[in-house]
């Protein structure tokens, strides 16, 4: 007698179980490196248009001798401002890359006699508050994170405990 055994065609249930949940590991490895490369480059533009717009406003009101006047709507309108930071959903507003509210970037002079001028960046994520204060601090006059004073000596630490895990941080850079 002689034995025929048939050759299983296809495949089986646990081999597809492996390609299934290698190819979510692979998928979730690509998303997840997309979402690291997305914030840091959402971090270089707001790096590169703050200091951008510091500036232009610098350039804009040298002549005058101090910052009386400084509005939104005012730098808006310069042809120097980086075009990444106008809302294009408001007009004569300024925006980050995290917010297009009317209230995500916001320029004023300091207090009488208007020797210097503010930039507040708000609405911002913990991740990019923590990137942006250790890479602008020393660039600035003074700044805030939270109304928590950010100095030489202690940046890069008090950006990590000042920003807050919500989308609500307020970073608050003076320029003289």
């Amino acid at each position: 007698m002689q034995l025929h055994i048939k050759r299983q065609a296809g495949a089986t249930l646990i081999e597809i179980i492996m390609v299934v949940a290698l190819i979510a590991i692979i998928t979730i490895g690509a998303l997840t490196y997309y979402n690291s490369a997305s914030e840091s480059s959402k971090v270089q533009e707001a790096v590169g248009g703050l200091t951008g717009l510091s500036a232009v406003i610098r350039n804009q009101f040298q002549s005058q001798g101090d910052y009386q006047g400084l509005t939104e709507a005012l730098v808006f309108r310069s042809t120097n401002v980086p075009v990444n930071m106008k809302s294009t959903v408001n007009t004569d507003q300024l925006r980050h890359p995290w917010s297009q509210t009317a209230a995500a970037v916001l320029v004023a002079p300091a207090a009488s006699p208007y020797a210097s001028f503010n930039i507040t960046f708000a609405e911002l994520p913990r991740g990019a508050c923590v990137e942006i204060t250790s890479k602008v601090y020393k660039s600035f006059t003074s700044m805030t994170v939270n109304g928590t004073a950010v100095t030489p000596t202690t940046g890069a630490a008090t950006a990590s405990l000042s920003c807050t895990n919500t989308n609500t941080n307020v970073l608050v850079m003076t320029q003289s």
